[in-house]
């Protein structure tokens, strides 16, 4: 049996109220509660510079690897070698 939602309002400023009510339950956004967000992108800058996406392989994880050994192999010297590769 499936569940569903009624409901009698007596006028149209009732009908509206509950619209809105309602349109809050809609939104599809995220709030960070607790504020681990900034932390989160602080270290995400940090380990995977440059890149901006969603990480949800595993693959994106070795980004910043390669380029380290990429750096490495081409004997790139400096304070940010990964960077010039």
């Amino acid at each position: 049996m499936a569940s569903g939602l009624s409901w009698l309002d007596s006028s149209r400023d009732d009908q509206n109220r509950m619209r809105e009510l309602l349109k809050l339950f809609s939104n599809a956004e995220s709030r960070d509660e607790l504020g681990l967000g900034q932390v989160r992108d602080a270290f995400s800058d940090l380990l995977f510079p440059g890149t901006s996406v969603l990480q949800t392989r595993a693959r994106y994880l070795l980004i910043v690897p390669w380029c380290h050994q990429e750096a490495q192999r081409r004997g790139l010297r400096g304070e940010r070698p990964a960077a010039q590769v």
